[in-house]
C-alpha cells in the first residue's frame, strides 16, 4: 500500500506539502500541486478521502463512457446525457471505447485526472475493473443500460432484457415460427450475452432450443443495426423479409421506423435513460455520495413490417 512519504518522494516535495495539496488548507503553488497530484496519480494513493479532497474543486463536468459511438442507440444516449448535464450547469466529456481494455484504463485515469464530478458508462468489456477504481477515488458511477452491478455504490439505470425477450418470442410463436436463431454482437460487452440468454430462456419456455440462422424462419438481432444488416445480407441472397424470415432488433432507433425498413423491435427510450442516469450521477455528486440506486425501465415490443407468419 503507498503512502504519502512515497508521493512526497515521487513529487520531490516534502509531506507536508502533499498533505496542504491533499486538504487544501494552505495555498499550494500551482506547479508544485500539479506536480504532487500527478504523483499521486502514478502511484495510486487513493483513499476516498484523499481523492474527495483533491475533487473538491468541482470540475462542473461529467464524465461519459459508450462502447461504440457508431450504434445510433449509444450515439443517441451520448446525445442524452450531453443534454441533460447542460441543463443542469455541467459540460459532458464523452470517451469512444470498442469495449477496449486498455483504452477503458486510460479513460478512468484521465477522467479522474480531469476531476469529473461523476461518470455514466453505457457499456464495458467483460472484466473491467476502471469503474471499481473510479467508484474507490471517491467518483460517483452510474451504469447505464447494461448489467446489474454486484458493488452497491453503483447507480444502474437498465433495460428488463429478459421480460423484453419473452415478449419477443411470445409474438414469434403466435405468428407460427419455431426455428428462430440469435444474431450476437460483435464484440465481448460485460453484460452483452443477457439479450442471447433471455432469447434461449424464453424459447425453452416453450420447450424450443435455437436455430441455426440458415433453417431460421426467425432471426431476433442483438441490437437494430445487427438487424438491419441481417435483412441486408438476407435480400441480396434472395431471401424476402418477412415473407421467407421474419427479423427482430432491440433499441428503437430512428432507422427502424424508415418506411423502407419497418423493423419490429424492442424499444429502448435512449432520451429517458440518458436524463435519469445524469441526474442520479450529479445529485450524488452534490451530496458528496454514491449513487447507491438501481431501477429498471420497462422495454415495449413494436411490432411493424419484419415479422410475418411462418412460410408454408
Amino acid at each position: 500500500m503507498t503512502t504519502m512519504v512515497e508521493v512526497a518522494r515521487r513529487a520531490g516535495v516534502s509531506k507536508s506539502t502533499v498533505s496542504n495539496v491533499i486538504h487544501g488548507r494552505v495555498a499550494v503553488a500551482e506547479p508544485t500541486r500539479r506536480r504532487v497530484e500527478q504523483a499521486i496519480s502514478e502511484i495510486g494513493y487513493r483513499p476516498n478521502a484523499i481523492a474527495r479532497s483533491l475533487r473538491a474543486r468541482a470540475s462542473h463536468s461529467i464524465g461519459m463512457i459508450v462502447p461504440d459511438l457508431s450504434n445510433p442507440f449509444h450515439a443517441q444516449l451520448a446525445v442524452a446525457v450531453e443534454r441533460a448535464a447542460t441543463s443542469l450547469g455541467y459540460a459532458t466529456l464523452v470517451a469512444h471505447t470498442d469495449c477496449n481494455p486498455e483504452v477503458e484504463e486510460e479513460v478512468g485515469r484521465a477522467l479522474f485526472d480531469r476531476r469529473v464530478d461523476g461518470v455514466v458508462i453505457a457499456g464495458l468489456s467483460i472484466g473491467s475493473k476502471m469503474p471499481i477504481s473510479l467508484l474507490d477515488q471517491g467518483i460517483p458511477v452510474v451504469l447505464a443500460s447494461f448489467g446489474e452491478p454486484e458493488d452497491p455504490r453503483f447507480g444502474n439505470v437498465d433495460h428488463d432484457d429478459i421480460s423484453a425477450m419473452t415478449a419477443v418470442v411470445d409474438h414469434l410463436i403466435s405468428l407460427g415460427h419455431r426455428k428462430m436463431a440469435f444474431v450476437p454482437q460483435p464484440y465481448a460487452e460485460q453484460s452483452g450475452e443477457r439479450r442471447r440468454q433471455g432469447f434461449e430462456s424464453a424459447l425453452a419456455r416453450h420447450g424450443l432450443l435455437a436455430a441455426p440462422q440458415s433453417d431460421s424462419t426467425a432471426i431476433v438481432a442483438h441490437n437494430d443495426m445487427l438487424a438491419i444488416h441481417t435483412i441486408d445480407s438476407l435480400e441480396r441472397s434472395g431471401r424476402r423479409v418477412p415473407a421467407d424470415v421474419s427479423i427482430v432488433g432491440y433499441d428503437d432507433i430512428p432507422f427502424a421506423a424508415h418506411l423502407r425498413i419497418g423493423l419490429t423491435t424492442v424499444r429502448s427510450d435512449a432520451r429517458r435513460l440518458g436524463q435519469r442516469a445524469v441526474e442520479l450521477v450529479t445529485a450524488a455528486a452534490r451530496a458528496g455520495r454514491h449513487v447507491a440506486h438501481r431501477e429498471i425501465q420497462t422495454n415495449p415490443l413494436v411490432i411493424r413490417e419484419s415479422t410475418g407468419v411462418v412460410p408454408s
